[in-house]
Protein backbone atom coordinates (compact mmCIF):
# COMPACT_ATOMS: atom_id res chain seq x y z
CA UNK A 1 0.00 0.00 0.00
CA UNK A 2 2.81 2.41 0.85
CA UNK A 3 4.53 1.94 -2.52
CA UNK A 4 1.33 2.46 -4.49
CA UNK A 5 0.33 5.56 -2.55
CA UNK A 6 3.83 7.05 -2.76
CA UNK A 7 3.78 6.48 -6.54
CA UNK A 8 0.38 8.20 -6.84
CA UNK A 9 1.50 11.18 -4.74
CA UNK A 10 4.62 11.46 -6.91
CA UNK A 11 2.44 11.52 -10.04
CA UNK A 12 0.02 14.07 -8.58
CA UNK A 13 2.82 16.38 -7.48
CA UNK A 14 4.87 15.74 -10.65
CA UNK A 15 8.06 15.81 -8.61
CA UNK A 16 9.99 13.24 -6.60
CA UNK A 17 11.31 15.98 -4.30
CA UNK A 18 7.80 17.27 -3.57
CA UNK A 19 6.51 13.74 -2.89
CA UNK A 20 9.48 13.13 -0.59
CA UNK A 21 8.72 16.33 1.35
CA UNK A 22 5.06 15.29 1.77
CA UNK A 23 5.88 11.69 2.76
CA UNK A 24 9.36 11.92 4.33
CA UNK A 25 9.27 8.47 5.99
CA UNK A 26 9.17 6.60 2.67
CA UNK A 27 10.44 3.88 2.31
CA UNK A 28 8.93 2.48 5.50
CA UNK A 29 11.63 0.33 7.10
CA UNK A 30 10.25 0.24 10.65
CA UNK A 31 6.77 0.02 12.15
CA UNK A 32 7.03 3.62 13.37
CA UNK A 33 7.79 4.73 9.79
CA UNK A 34 4.60 3.06 8.60
CA UNK A 35 2.47 4.86 11.18
CA UNK A 36 4.04 8.24 10.34
CA UNK A 37 3.65 7.56 6.61
CA UNK A 38 -0.06 6.81 6.98
CA UNK A 39 -0.66 9.90 9.11
CA UNK A 40 1.06 12.12 6.52
CA UNK A 41 -0.80 10.39 3.68
CA UNK A 42 -4.17 10.82 5.40
CA UNK A 43 -3.49 14.54 5.91
CA UNK A 44 -2.41 14.93 2.27
CA UNK A 45 -5.47 13.12 0.88
CA UNK A 46 -7.79 15.06 3.19
CA UNK A 47 -6.24 18.34 1.99
CA UNK A 48 -6.81 17.35 -1.65
CA UNK A 49 -10.37 16.25 -0.95
CA UNK A 50 -11.23 19.39 1.00
CA UNK A 51 -9.68 21.75 -1.54
CA UNK A 52 -11.71 20.18 -4.33
CA UNK A 53 -15.07 19.56 -2.65
CA UNK A 54 -15.20 22.87 -0.77
CA UNK A 55 -14.01 24.94 -3.72
CA UNK A 56 -16.64 23.46 -6.00
CA UNK A 57 -19.36 24.71 -3.69
CA UNK A 58 -17.72 28.08 -3.07
CA UNK A 59 -16.94 28.72 -6.74
CA UNK A 60 -13.45 30.05 -6.01
CA UNK A 61 -9.94 28.74 -6.37
CA UNK A 62 -8.39 26.22 -4.01
CA UNK A 63 -4.90 26.16 -2.58
CA UNK A 64 -2.67 23.15 -2.09
CA UNK A 65 -0.49 22.44 0.93
CA UNK A 66 2.06 25.16 0.03
CA UNK A 67 -0.53 27.85 -0.68
CA UNK A 68 -0.16 27.85 -4.48
CA UNK A 69 -3.26 27.71 -6.65
CA UNK A 70 -4.23 24.05 -6.85
CA UNK A 71 -6.81 23.79 -9.61
CA UNK A 72 -9.13 25.97 -11.59
CA UNK A 73 -12.83 25.92 -10.82
CA UNK A 74 -13.48 24.12 -14.12
CA UNK A 75 -11.03 21.40 -13.12
CA UNK A 76 -12.65 21.20 -9.69
CA UNK A 77 -16.11 20.73 -11.22
CA UNK A 78 -14.78 17.69 -13.05
CA UNK A 79 -12.91 16.32 -10.04
CA UNK A 80 -15.47 16.83 -7.31
CA UNK A 81 -17.79 13.99 -8.18
CA UNK A 82 -15.48 11.14 -7.18
CA UNK A 83 -14.22 12.82 -4.00
CA UNK A 84 -17.77 13.53 -2.81
CA UNK A 85 -18.39 10.18 -1.07
CA UNK A 86 -14.81 9.41 -0.02
CA UNK A 87 -14.11 9.16 3.70
CA UNK A 88 -10.51 9.90 4.67
CA UNK A 89 -9.35 8.40 7.97
CA UNK A 90 -6.05 7.00 9.12
CA UNK A 91 -7.86 3.87 10.35
CA UNK A 92 -8.99 3.13 6.78
CA UNK A 93 -5.36 3.30 5.66
CA UNK A 94 -4.32 1.09 8.60
CA UNK A 95 -6.77 -1.66 7.66
CA UNK A 96 -5.95 -1.62 3.92
CA UNK A 97 -9.16 -3.44 3.04
CA UNK A 98 -12.84 -2.86 2.54
CA UNK A 99 -15.04 -0.70 0.37
CA UNK A 100 -13.97 2.59 1.97
CA UNK A 101 -10.30 1.79 1.35
CA UNK A 102 -11.04 0.85 -2.25
CA UNK A 103 -12.94 4.12 -2.80
CA UNK A 104 -10.09 6.09 -1.27
CA UNK A 105 -7.44 4.48 -3.49
CA UNK A 106 -9.71 4.74 -6.54
CA UNK A 107 -10.25 8.46 -5.92
CA UNK A 108 -6.52 9.06 -5.40
CA UNK A 109 -5.56 7.14 -8.54
CA UNK A 110 -8.30 8.83 -10.60
CA UNK A 111 -7.02 12.18 -9.38
CA UNK A 112 -3.47 11.21 -10.43
CA UNK A 113 -4.63 10.16 -13.89
CA UNK A 114 -6.62 13.35 -14.46
CA UNK A 115 -3.83 15.53 -13.09
CA UNK A 116 -1.37 13.97 -15.55
CA UNK A 117 -3.69 14.10 -18.55
CA UNK A 118 -4.81 17.69 -18.05
CA UNK A 119 -2.83 19.91 -20.37
CA UNK A 120 -2.91 23.51 -21.43
CA UNK A 121 -4.76 24.32 -24.69
CA UNK A 122 -1.45 25.03 -26.47
CA UNK A 123 -0.11 21.60 -25.48
CA UNK A 124 -3.29 19.95 -26.74
CA UNK A 125 -3.02 21.89 -30.00
CA UNK A 126 0.57 20.76 -30.57
CA UNK A 127 -0.43 17.16 -29.80
CA UNK A 128 -3.24 17.26 -32.34
CA UNK A 129 -0.88 18.66 -34.97
CA UNK A 130 1.58 15.87 -34.23
CA UNK A 131 -1.13 13.25 -34.76
CA UNK A 132 -1.78 14.49 -38.30
CA UNK A 133 1.87 14.23 -39.25
CA UNK A 134 1.90 10.45 -38.69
Amino acid sequence: MEEICYFLVEKIERSKERARSILPTHPCLQQSDTAAFRIALAKYIEAIRNSITHTTHAGGRAADLKGKPYASSTENDVLAWWWKDVVVRKSILDECCGERFERLILALSSHAVLKNTTRSPSALHSLSEGDHAV
